[in-house]
C-alpha cells in the first residue's frame, strides 16, 4: 500500500474521481456537489447524469460553478443516462473531446478527451465510459473499442458494471433475483449460469491496463450493493484503470464508503490519485 495523499505535495498530484450519481442525483444533488466539492479533483467522471441536459444543460452548468472547474457532456444512447466529465483549469486543459468516442456502439456512450496536465509534458487519454448494465455479452463487445487504448498513456474510469478481474465471487447468488442474474453470471453452454461474467475486465486486464487496488496490493472494496435492498451484494462496479504507461504513476486509491456516501448513491465515489513526476 503506498503513502497518504496527504504526504504527497498538492502540486504533485492529480486527483481523478469516478462517481455513478444514481438517476441525476435528484434530491441528493445539493449533498453530492457538497461531497464532491470537498475532495479536490483534477477530473471527476459522473455517470448517470440524467435529465442534465435540460433547459440547455442549466444543471451541467450548476454544477460546474459549484466545484469550480469546466464540464464535458455526453449523452447517452439509452435511458437519459448522460455522462459529464469535469476538469479543473487551467490546471489540466482540454485538447480535444469527442462526446461518442466509438461510433453509437456503446448501450450508453463513450466519453473521449484529450488532456495536458501542467507540469506533465505529453497528453493523456481520458476514457470515460458506463457499461451496459444489461448484458456480459454486450460488455465486452464494448471494451474491445477500449483495449486498443492501452498502448497510450490512457485513464479509463466509469461504471463498468462488472467486477475486478479476480474479485470475491458473491457467497450465495440467492442474494440476488434470479430475474437479474443475466446481467451478471456467465451462462454456460447447457443454458445454466456459472459466476460472474467477468470476460469484460479480463480482455481490459489482458490488453494491459492496471487495476488500482491490485497494483498497490490494498484490500478489494465494494463500491455498490449498500443501497439496493433487491440486491444484498457487496461488490466493485467502478473503476479507474491505468494503461501501462500511467501505472507507476499511481500513488493512492480509495473508496469513499462512509455513512454520508451510502445515502447519496447506490454507488460510492472512487478517487485515484497519481504523481505527476512519475507521469
Amino acid at each position: 500500500m503506498t503513502d497518504s495523499p496527504l504526504l504527497l505535495p498538492a502540486d504533485r498530484q492529480l486527483r481523478v474521481g469516478s462517481y455513478n450519481l444514481l438517476n441525476g442525483g435528484q434530491e441528493r444533488w445539493e449533498d453530492q456537489v457538497g461531497l464532491l466539492g470537498g475532495l479536490n479533483l483534477d477530473v471527476l467522471n459522473l455517470q448517470e447524469a440524467k435529465h442534465w441536459d435540460q433547459k440547455d444543460s442549466e444543471r451541467v452548468y450548476a454544477t460546474a460553478e459549484r466545484l469550480g472547474m469546466q464540464p464535458l457532456l455526453a449523452r447517452s444512447r439509452s435511458h437519459g443516462c448522460h455522462l459529464v466529465t469535469y476538469y479543473r483549469w487551467p490546471r489540466v486543459q482540454c485538447l480535444g473531446f469527442s462526446s461518442d468516442g466509438a461510433c453509437g456502439n456503446f448501450h450508453h456512450t463513450v466519453l473521449r478527451a484529450r488532456l495536458r496536465i501542467t507540469g506533465v509534458r505529453e497528453p493523456v487519454l481520458l476514457l470515460h465510459t458506463h457499461l451496459d448494465p444489461f448484458s456480459p455479452q454486450d460488455r465486452l463487445a464494448e471494451v474491445q473499442w477500449l483495449t486498443e487504448h492501452a498502448g497510450a498513456r490512457t485513464l479509463l474510469a466509469g461504471d463498468l458494471n462488472t467486477p475486478g478481474a479476480d474479485d470475491e465471487e458473491p457467497e450465495d447468488w440467492d442474494l440476488i433475483p434470479a430475474h437479474q442474474h443475466s446481467g451478471h453470471r456467465l451462462m454456460l453452454p447447457d443454458g445454466s449460469y456459472g459466476g460472474t461474467d467477468r470476460r469484460a475486465i479480463r480482455a481490459l486486464m489482458h490488453a494491459g491496463f492496471a487495476d488500482p487496488p491490485v497494483y498497490l496490493d490494498q484490500p478489494i472494496p465494494r463500491t455498490a450493493g449498500h443501497l439496493c435492498p433487491e440486491q444484498k451484494w457487496d461488490h466493485r462496479a467502478d473503476h479507474v484503470l491505468l494503461s501501462p504507461t500511467l501505472a507507476p504513476a499511481l500513488h493512492s486509491y480509495e473508496v469513499l464508503d462512509n455513512t454520508v456516501t451510502q445515502q447519496l448513491s447506490d454507488h460510492l465515489p472512487v478517487i485515484v490519485t497519481l504523481d505527476i513526476t512519475r507521469m
